[in-house]
């Protein structure tokens, strides 16, 4: 996994520790199974809610197979993306 964020990477991280939430560990070993299943590279962006990040995942010739996001979801959230069933911590979206 490429992070191109490390200052927003490391934000997140320490938030989740400062929390014990783990849902960010939980969704970033998410994308790595992903990367290993699909033989695909992640790389992760910075996005603009807070503690948030856009990904993309590219196969093994570079071209883009999919994006989306792994948003924070917190009090208040600040994703400007919808949940079914309303939950705070880290999400994928696809």
């Amino acid at each position: 996994m490429l992070v191109k964020c490390e200052e927003r990477y490391v934000e997140a991280m320490a938030h989740a520790e400062k929390t014990g939430d783990k849902t960010l560990q939980d969704c970033l070993d998410r994308l790595k199974r992903w990367e290993i299943n699909q033989k695909c590279m992640i790389t992760l962006c910075y996005d603009h809610a807070p503690l948030s990040f856009y990904f993309e995942m590219n196969d093994q010739s570079g071209k883009r197979v999919m994006n989306g996001g792994l948003l924070y979801h917190g009090n208040p959230d600040e994703s400007m993306a919808i949940q079914l069933v309303p939950e705070n911590g880290w999400q994928i979206h696809t």
